[in-house]
């Protein structure tokens, strides 16, 4: 027997004494120790329910955005069990995206984009307010026909990222679970945030921050992937194409780094609108060398494609790139060495070795070539006749 119930046995043995009715009393006492109890069990099971969804919003911050925003929708429904829709608004540009959706009714909020400065819209009310929102309200709308009621509870994360959690149904929601669900929106920042930043890490270490190309480091991970998958698909065939401009040190002498900035941004467009499929992979190898790498495509074809890029970066509009005023500058080309898998390499790091290789060859043939292994294993390479080349030259000192 507990202590309180030994104490309202002991009282009822008193009040008996009196004459009172004990037994009315013992059992008020004894629902009263119940409904404490009962309390004290949904508080033990709310408070392992907070732990548990604390526990999956870390784990799910590892793995990046998405999988939180996936884990705050869910957690979601099971606060809120009244919502027949969840919606998970990130800001991004001065724009909220509807990332995450639950609810098959509200499947076709996907992708939705609503400006943050929109006052008739919920998640950019409660996102300027700061707080809370909750529909009905005069002159307020719910999300969905049928639904007159909404809920709208902001995430605020430092650097501008932040969200907005909103909830829609059919049938009026308590407070008790719009308070449970602005618990929810406070708890999730830090892994929310906690995610933005781990992905900020791994784009900056993955992307080159000047041309947003790929790193050195990143497209050697994504190479060695790509041979390794191709390696168990008999028909796959990659090609590398190594890039190295010609007379880069003379136009960053001519004109600056500035201007050297410019050219290399404009380099990094030329060969990102050169790739093809999704696994294509484009790189900035450092200073003003550069890779591609072309998946399912053969060797003769890449060579093809490697000779009309040489064509496009010797044909660059310069005259938009040097500063205003600045003298004519000698043409930029390109030099590029080729190299296939699995016919000139059976790993990643030997055909970057030897898409090098060839590129060097086309400096030392004279520059703004296509160099490659022949079939008979010598360096080949294509190139303009000198002719060309000099008119080339001429027609660009004509137009600066």
């Amino acid at each position: 027997m507990t202590p309180e119930a030994a104490l309202a046995v002991g009282f009822a043995a008193g009040l008996c004494a009196l004459g009172l009715p004990a037994a009315a009393v013992t059992v008020r006492i004894a629902s009263r120790e119940r409904a404490r109890n009962e309390a004290l069990e949904r508080a033990r099971r709310r408070e392992a329910d907070i732990v548990a969804s604390a526990r999956r919003l870390a784990e799910a911050a590892r793995a990046g955005r998405a999988a939180v925003g996936r884990e705050i929708v869910a957690a979601a429904g099971r606060e809120l069990p009244q919502a027949d829709g969840v919606l998970l608004f990130a800001e991004h540009d001065a724009v909220l995206t509807c990332v995450e959706t639950f609810g098959a009714r509200y499947a076709y909020f996907a992708g939705m984009r609503v400006a943050i400065d929109d006052a008739a819209s919920l998640p950019a009310r409660a996102l300027h307010a700061g707080h809370r929102v909750l529909l009905p309200q005069p002159g307020f709308v719910g999300l969905h026909p049928g639904d007159p009621s909404a809920a709208a509870v902001p995430l605020l994360v430092d650097g501008g990222r932040n969200c907005v959690l909103v909830v829609s149904g059919r049938r009026c929601f308590e407070r008790e679970h719009i308070d449970r669900l602005a618990a929810l929106a406070e708890r999730s920042v830090p892994a929310y945030a906690l995610a933005c930043e781990r992905e900020g890490d791994r784009r900056r270490a993955a992307f080159d921050a000047l041309t947003g190309l790929l790193t050195p480091d990143e497209l050697r991970r994504r190479l060695g992937r790509l041979v390794t998958r191709a390696a168990s698909a008999r028909s796959a065939r990659i090609a590398l194409l190594f890039v190295d401009t010609d007379r880069f040190k003379d136009w960053n002498d001519s004109y600056g780094h500035a201007a050297g900035d410019a050219l290399l941004r404009a380099l990094g467009d030329v060969l990102r609108a050169a790739a093809r499929f999704p696994d294509d992979l484009v790189a900035r190898n450092g200073g003003d060398e550069f890779c591609l790498v072309f998946t399912e495509t053969e060797k003769a074809e890449a060579i093809e494609r490697a000779d009309l890029l040489r064509r496009r970066i010797g044909s660059l509009d310069l005259r938009r790139l040097r500063p205003a005023g600045g003298t004519a500058a000698p043409r930029i080309t390109a030099s590029i060495g080729v190299a296939a898998y699995p016919l000139d390499a059976q790993d990643a790091r030997t055909l970057l070795e030897r898409a090098d290789a060839a590129m060097y060859h086309s400096k030392r043939v004279g520059r703004n070539a296509v160099a490659f292994v022949d079939t008979d294993g010598a360096l080949t390479a294509l190139r303009e006749t000198v002719a060309a080349s000099n008119e080339s030259d001429r027609e660009c000192r004509m137009s600066t």
